[in-house]
């Protein structure tokens, strides 16, 4: 059984990070520019860029929101990769305080109780609630 964790490396944070690409894209950086913002290979945002990778997820207004956020903090205020980093920790977050996590845990696992309150246990240890 893939873990909570499994899921956001391998479905979440792909997903931010395209989205990220494609608004930084918009702002004429090459491919090369933008894996150097995000600390990932050119090759990782190719794929970001042509949807084969990260495109899993439809975000939310407000998760979209944050992420045009970032995009233009990167573009404008020529933010350091550890901060993207925070920021992208930031929105990790917020989306699982969402049933997002969750929809994907049932769609690549079969056993996910449809009342699972993983993430609201989670979010109470974290102190999030």
């Amino acid at each position: 059984m893939k873990t909570p964790c499994e899921l956001v490396v391998w479905y979440l944070l792909p997903a931010i990070r395209s989205e990220l690409s494609k608004a930084i894209k918009k702002e004429r950086f090459t491919q090369k520019e933008i894996a150097e913002k995000l600390g990932v290979t050119p090759a990782a945002v190719s794929l970001y860029l042509s949807e084969k990778r990260g495109h899993d997820i439809e975000f939310p207004d407000n998760i979209k929101d944050m992420i045009k956020n970032i995009a233009k903090r990167i573009v404008e205020e020529d933010l350091s990769e550890f901060s993207i980093m925070e920021e992208m920790c930031v929105i990790c977050l917020e989306v699982r305080k969402s049933e997002i996590l969750c929809e994907i845990h049932r769609k690549v696992e079969s056993d996910i109780p449809k009342k699972c309150d993983y993430w609201g246990k989670i979010e109470k240890c974290m102190g999030l609630h």
